[in-house]
């Protein structure tokens, strides 16, 4: 064979098996479509006028679960705005307001507050959050959001780095190299690869006895391999390294699409949160029992360094440990300096979560007046944790942006506005109450079953209760409770279940519609035009705008009610109610000719209307 010849057959060998691929590869695209797993996904309604975080996106990193973590429903323009202003939140479920349901979230505050501090801007802070997710995922879903123009990214995260989908500590892991790692989740844009990955995941779950509900109270355990991460150990430097590279890499790519970057320093409960149930916790359980009683005998200072001492000694990595605050701040500089810059010239930021967490605890020690259990924060937390960032937007904003303080109101007020209710609150308890009676929160020998053996109190805490445990849709949960309060005489509080959920649901006008038809029933005519107005807006219809006339009629507000009454008449022409109405108000108002004119039209098109003869009359048309 000459030289040539060989040449081309080894060529041709080598090109086989890659043909053969991208053979496999378009084929696995035709065939198997689902298997894109894109970030965002263009929402059922809206008429494609709104993208949402797609509910399945997590089965990227979780491969072998039936029912993967999933975002939260948050609707953002599929085409932004011209004057819009859009912050996408990297994070993990403490990122997506678990364990409130998606109004609880520190986004939706932000949003509230930013909406009022930018009025010429159409603001929209969208968290992408997900449970059980660490800073492979967010490296993953990065290309989509940059994709979509934002205007900021917040990054709150690092509780999950060992035990999240991919980490050092994880019963999902691929590699005990970073690097590896990440190529590998690289792959997975090849729907074949991600086809095999999926096989083999769920074949191993099967022989595992089957993939576990993430919103089961015993996801935690599903989550880890079992095994200790003692500090200093390999796992542990290992997922010190991985957040490292991982959010350098993160931050570099965001800063490079010319985007502004705010990282947050990462809080947990040390106070009131013991060393998990493991066996080799003995250290940390020593250091824990250290601090109580140094704080019981007054030595704040020295308990203080003592309780946190034994959260970074815990073996059960569901906390971050201190030292990945560091890592905040050194990749914050570092990634300044690579571009020559200071970091806020170079647009990342370093926001100070964990350090106004312990600024507003006792003895400088978080515990259960911010925190709900080891990690995410109660509503007090979650109003801290947005007023942080929001501080830090204040002091280093965005490019162009101008925040207006003077309009800014408390974070309580936005609160109330995004309207979290006690019937959310106690979706949460039930939530932490699961999970506080299974692993890592006492031993895997000590165990219950929260959800098996409560008796709920009442209709409103079973209604909790089905939600918290995955049986209702909360959305069908608050209307039925709203309707239940309604008929109890209790109409302030049925407003604010519709309020909560207008808030959430903010493309439809169904709850608006519910709410202003509960303010009327109530007599709080003004507040009910408010929620008719909202509905209005959202879908334009005759009975809405007839409504809305009544309500400035019976407030003698003339021009409005006409302005109402011609709506009606443009969304259902010819309606003898509206234009015998709308006569009336025209004559009120003084506008003879226009009542005259709207009465000829009731005439000829319903000359039997019973209140006709009388209008023509009043009208002087019967002359």
């Amino acid at each position: 064979m000459t030289t040539s010849r060989s040449r081309w057959f080894t060529a041709i060998a080598l090109m086989v098996p890659l043909l053969l691929f991208g053979a496999i590869e378009g084929i696995m695209r035709v065939a198997w479509p689902a298997g894109e797993l894109p970030l965002f996904v263009t929402a059922a309604a809206g008429n494609g006028e709104w993208l949402m975080a797609n509910p399945v996106v997590a089965a990227r990193w979780f491969p072998g679960e039936q029912s993967p973590p999933a975002p939260n429903l948050e609707f953002f323009r599929a085409t932004k705005a011209a004057n819009g202003f859009r912050v996408f939140v990297l994070g993990e479920s403490s990122a997506q307001g678990f364990p409130y349901p998606r109004t609880g979230s520190f986004a939706r505050l932000l949003d509230a507050a930013l909406t009022d501090a930018l009025p010429d801007r159409d603001v929209e802070v969208v968290t992408v959050g997900i449970a059980a997710t660490n800073s492979y995922a967010m490296l993953d879903v990065l290309p989509q959001l940059l994709a979509q123009q934002p205007d900021a990214v917040l990054y709150y995260g690092g509780h999950n780095e060992f035990v999240g989908a991919l980490g050092a500590g994880s019963a999902i892991r691929l590699a005990a190299s970073p690097s590896l790692t990440r190529a590998f989740v690289a792959l997975q844009q090849l729907r074949s690869v991600r086809a095999l990955n999926r096989y083999v995941a769920q074949r191993r779950a099967r022989s595992a006895a089957g993939a576990v509900n993430p919103s089961a109270a015993s996801f935690m355990e599903s989550v880890t391999n079992g095994q200790d991460v003692p500090m200093d150990s390999p796992a542990y430097r290992i997922g010190v390294q991985q957040f490292d590279e991982n959010l350098t890499r993160i931050a570099e790519r965001i800063v490079e699409a010319g985007v502004p970057l705010y990282i947050a320093s990462t809080p947990a409960n040390v106070r009131d949160q013991a060393p998990f149930a493991s066996a080799g916790n003995d250290a940390a359980r020593a250091a824990f029992a250290q601090a109580v009683n140094m704080l019981a005998a007054g030595d704040s200072s020295t308990s203080r360094a003592a309780f946190f001492r034994a959260r970074d000694l815990d073996v059960v990595r569901f906390r971050a440990p201190g030292v990945f605050d560091s890592v905040v701040a050194r990749v914050v500089q570092r990634v300044a300096q690579r571009r020559g810059a200071s970091p806020s010239s170079a647009r990342v930021h370093y926001v100070p979560v964990a350090e106004a967490f312990a600024a507003q605890s006792p003895a400088g020690t978080p515990g259960h007046e911010l925190f709900l259990e080891h990690v995410h924060p109660n509503r007090a937390g979650v109003q801290l944790l947005a007023n942080v960032f929001l501080t830090t937007l204040r002091s280093a904003p965005p490019s162009g942006i101008t925040i207006d303080s003077t309009r800014l109101r408390t974070m309580a007020v936005y609160e109330q506005q995004v309207a979290v209710t006690p019937f959310d609150e106690r979706i949460a308890q039930h939530r932490v109450a699961a999970l506080a009676a299974r692993w890592p929160f006492v031993a895997m020998t000590q165990q219950g079953d929260y959800r098996a053996t409560y008796v709920p109190q009442n209709a409103a805490d079973t209604l909790a209760f089905l939600v918290a445990g995955g049986a209702r849709p909360w959305e069908l949960a608050k209307l039925e409770l709203a309707r239940q309060l309604e008929v109890a005489g209790d109409t302030a509080q049925a407003v604010q279940e519709y309020r909560g959920l207008a808030n959430d649901q903010f493309i439809f006008a169904e709850p608006h519609k519910l709410a202003g038809a509960a303010l009327f029933r109530a007599r709080r005519f003004a507040e009910a035009d408010t929620q008719f107005e909202l509905a209005l807006a959202l879908e334009p219809s005759a009975e809405l705008a007839l409504v809305r006339a009544r309500i400035a009629g019976d407030a003698q507000r003339w021009p409005q009610a006409v302005q109402m009454l011609e709506l009606a008449q443009r969304l259902q022409p010819g309606r003898a109610d509206v234009l015998y109405q709308l006569a009336l108000a025209q004559s009120v108002t003084g506008n003879i000719p226009a009542a005259r004119a709207t009465a000829e039209e009731l005439q000829r098109l319903h000359p039997q209307f019973p209140a006709l003869a009388q209008l023509r009359a009043v009208l002087g048309l019967n002359r």
